[in-house]
């Protein structure tokens, strides 16, 4: 068989050989380039034999379930995963099942290729395909002997509308957390928006989004006056240098880099510069690669900067025109030569004077960014001066040039714009009276009601920072109601052994603890008083915004599980649940909970009714969406705002006209009118930082001298509540690892395979070794994903606690409130 992802990307078959390497040690699509890249390609085109996605791992066709033999109707959609918004179809038959997926291929995103995740989404949906657990179908109340009793869904909405009440009463609106998530429907963030913020009246809102993009937000908001990426996926095409920091398309993102392969192989042939402390395999690709020591991501930015200014390589006219604070930019960076970021960066001094001369001299220059920078030291910082780069060169605002951060999950842009958890809908500042003032009139609230002050984040430790969280509430006994939804925190915060112990049923003060999720068991649901079954992708019919600004349309392809048992069990949509919520609050307490009427805030019954008032509290804003319709969404395959009624199709870039949001009336963020990058003088100009860089709060040394870096892998999704249950996604990884330079693991006396003691200050977990030299020596990485709470978790490990985040620091970002998951110090023994 013979296969092409492009015609100039040839695609040969796989060997019975390499078939076998795979079968028996599956990382090493991770880890070796050929096959790595063999892979990639046939992902690339969704290779299909015999009407079947072809099985790498059995060595043959798909089974039955995967062919396209039995569908009867393809349903247009987009992917639910990461947030690159690749166009894809979900294949039903004719029972009602979905049964496959397939690319759209008029999607320009991803012209009908999608990644191993996507290819087999559909078996998320069904529980005669999952691996293990299954759908949530009853909600559930924990008993006296700390098992769980079915009840009806009237009792449980009325049991969570009674404690929600009797928090507010009793503790005020703040006692109620609820955290969510990246993965919802624009249309369920702005019900729960309106619910949180305008029925409960709590700021004790945040979600997973802050563990993913909180950094890349606050970097946005202080420079331009809003958040939102400048640029597009198009800029891809039209660059002559990319420079990717904290970035690993090849394995996490590879529509993007498909299109970075193509690009590199035109006549344009950009530049590729990599800042990354591993050598992935796109840092392997590279034409330089920064291998940086953890956390000093500032100081070679600032170097960078450094280099820029020195040499005269900036664009003055842009500078004078449309920036501000350039003089303290150019000071402050002075000192930062390339031999000084050389001596704390570990990246030699000539190449950091290439890299600057690349970016600041290419036509065009394309910064992207990712998990590496927001997870890092200083991530808030990083993003500011690489937006400060961009602008000093004037490369912004034109094709090929933008400070493009890549968001983490599907919808975590749709979470932002709409003010599901910390912020108010439309980019709208807490802090500006008017914005307030301007959203309480259109949701018919009483004045006061939102309040007036930034969000309590999800996760803190006093013993590092004085910073308030709900974690620490929880500790203290503050946060009386915890609602968790369509997140998986028992796997994902920092620190979990500590987070374990403030949730643990023998603490007095801790909170009523709700998990809406999709699946069960999964392993925040273990501290669960009340679990809602919820419906998920290919089960409810919403937009989703990507990466680029491009809002798709994801259509309802199935029923959710247990439809056939409604109105008293069955799973629901988060949409309805949290509408169900709305209604019952403005039933107990209409002049406490409802608009001016007496009604519930949640006032429609469809999401696409939602969508059209969203688009009432968007017009005008940064984030326009006045201008889309469900049809017109499906029809041109996405539309990236600012979209208006008079020009649909108008956002493709921001900035083109050097005009930002930084006027006090514009601006997203900013306590009072003087915060620095609120311009004084109502010029709309941009704000360049000048900071310095300051070392981890945690480095190695005698005690715990290693590194440790977590991240992720292309086959797993965030902490594995999807993907773990699809057998071809498990079996390709199906246990966490640590990577262990070949010199360090030596001198422990392990080889790949060998477990491995790892312990930080915060705990310790035993793992499997992987000694590779794509960690440099003295550091390590593991993947995120994996829990070890999970009862099958627990039988696979035999017991064996290997959960990365009992040994991540709860050290978060002093700007943005984001948790640096990307280094900590440990130490590594023989088990």
């Amino acid at each position: 068989m013979a296969n092409k992802i492009d015609d100039d990307i040839p695609l040969h078959p796989f060997t019975h050989e390499e078939i076998y390497k795979l079968k028996h040690e599956p990382l090493l699509i991770n880890h070796d380039r050929r096959l790595f890249m063999k892979w990639s390609a046939l992902l690339g085109t969704q290779a299909v034999v015999g009407g079947g996605i072809l099985n790498l791992l059995a060595s043959g066709d798909a089974r039955a379930d995967d062919t396209f033999d039995s569908v009867t109707q393809w349903v247009y959609s987009v992917c639910g995963y990461c947030s690159v918004g690749c166009g894809l179809k979900i294949g039903v038959n004719a029972a009602g099942e979905a049964v496959a997926v397939k690319g759209n291929d008029k999607h320009p995103t991803n012209a009908g290729r999608l990644c191993v995740k996507g290819l087999y989404e559909h078996k998320l949906l069904n529980d005669q395909d999952l691996r293990v657990g299954e759908r949530g179908k009853y909600p559930l109340l924990r008993n006296a002997a700390g098992g769980y009793d079915i009840i009806t869904w009237n009792d449980a909405i009325s049991l969570l509308a009674s404690k929600i009440n009797d928090a507010v009463n009793g503790y005020g609106p703040d006692s109620v957390g609820i955290y969510n998530t990246g993965q919802w429907m624009l249309e369920e963030y702005y019900a729960m928006g309106k619910l949180g913020k305008g029925a409960i009246g709590t700021a004790t809102m945040d979600s997973n989004t802050r563990l993913c993009m909180a950094s890349a937000v606050y970097g946005y908001m202080t420079s331009f006056g809003t958040d939102g990426p400048p640029g597009c996926y198009d800029d891809i095409e039209s660059t002559d240098c990319f420079f990717l920091i904290g970035m690993n398309p090849a394995e996490m993102h590879p529509q993007i880099w498909r299109r970075i392969i193509k690009a590199r192989k035109s006549a344009r042939a950009p530049k590729l510069i990599v800042a990354d402390p591993r050598r992935t395999q796109t840092a392997r690709s590279a034409d330089l690669h920064l291998q940086l020591r953890a956390g000093t991501n500032v100081a070679l930015m600032n170097g960078l900067l450094q280099q820029i200014i020195a040499n005269g390589w900036i664009n003055s006219s842009y500078i004078n025109n449309y920036t501000r604070n350039y003089a303290a930019l150019a000071a402050k960076v002075a000192s930062y030569t390339p031999a000084y970021v050389s001596s704390i960066t570990g990246v030699p001094a000539a190449d950091i004077q290439k890299a600057a001369q690349w970016i600041a001299t290419s036509p065009e220059t394309l910064s992207m960014f990712v998990m590496g920078v927001y997870q890092s030291m200083g991530g808030t910082n990083t993003v500011r001066l690489l937006c400060a780069m961009h602008l000093i060169t004037g490369k912004i605002g034109r094709p090929g040039s933008s400070p493009f951060s890549i968001t983490g999950q599907a919808t975590a842009m749709s979470n932002r714009e709409a003010g599901g958890s910390s912020g108010l809908a439309a980019y709208r500042n807490v802090y500006n009276e008017s914005h307030v003032s301007a959203v309480e009139s259109l949701w018919k609230v009483p004045a006061g009601r939102i309040p007036r002050k930034g969000t309590t984040i999800v996760t803190s430790n006093k013993d590092y920072q004085a910073i308030n969280s709900m974690v620490d509430m929880m500790k203290n006994g503050q946060l009386k109601v915890f609602w968790n939804a369509c997140t998986n925190p028992a796997v994902t915060l920092p620190d979990l052994n500590k987070f374990y112990s403030y949730l643990d049923f023998n603490n007095p003060g801790r909170p009523f603890v709700v998990v809406q999720d999709i699946y069960t068991p999964m392993e925040t649901a273990h501290y669960a008083d009340l679990f809602l079954p919820a419906a998920q992708w290919g089960e409810k019919t919403g937009v989703y915004t990507c990466s680029e600004r491009k809002v798709n349309l994801g259509k309802q392809a199935v029923n959710p599980p247990g439809f056939e048992l409604r109105p008293s069990y069955g799973a629901y949509s988060d949409f309805d649940i949290i509408k169900m919520v709305a209604d019952k609050l403005a039933a107990m307490n209409p002049a406490r909970y409802g608009d001016s009427s007496g009604k519930s805030l949640v006032n429609f019954t469809t999401t696409e009714q939602c969508f059209n008032e969203w688009k009432i509290a968007s017009s005008g804003r940064a984030c326009d969406m006045s201008g889309m319709t469900y049809t017109n969404l499906e029809s041109n395959n996405g539309i990236p705002w600012p979209s208006t009624t008079t020009n649909v199709l108008g956002g493709k870039r921001l900035y083109t006209d050097g005009k930002f949001s930084t006027n006090w009336d514009r601006a997203q963020y900013g306590k009072t009118p003087t915060a620095e990058w609120i311009d004084p003088e109502n010029k709309s100009r941009a704000y360049l930082w000048a900071v310095d860089y300051e070392a981890p709060p945690e480095v190695p040394d005698a005690s715990y001298p290693y590194w440790l870096n977590s991240g992720r892998v292309i086959e797993h999704f965030h902490s594995r509540t999807k993907t773990k249950r699809v057998a071809q996604l498990h079996e390709m990884v199906p246990e966490t690892y640590i990577e262990i330079n070949p010199v360090n693991a030596s001198a422990l006396g392990v080889i790949t395979g060998t477990l491995v003691r790892v312990t930080s200050r915060r705990g310790t977990v035993t793992v499997k070794a992987k000694v590779t030299d794509t960690v440099a020596p003295g550091a390590c990485f593991m993947p995120m994903h994996f829990g070890d709470i999970d009862p099958t978790d627990l039988m696979q490990n035999a017991g064996r606690k290997v959960a990365t985040n009992r040994l991540t620091i709860n050290y978060v970002d002093a700007i943005s409130g984001q948790p640096i998951y990307k280094h900590c110090a440990i130490n590594l023994a023989k088990a």
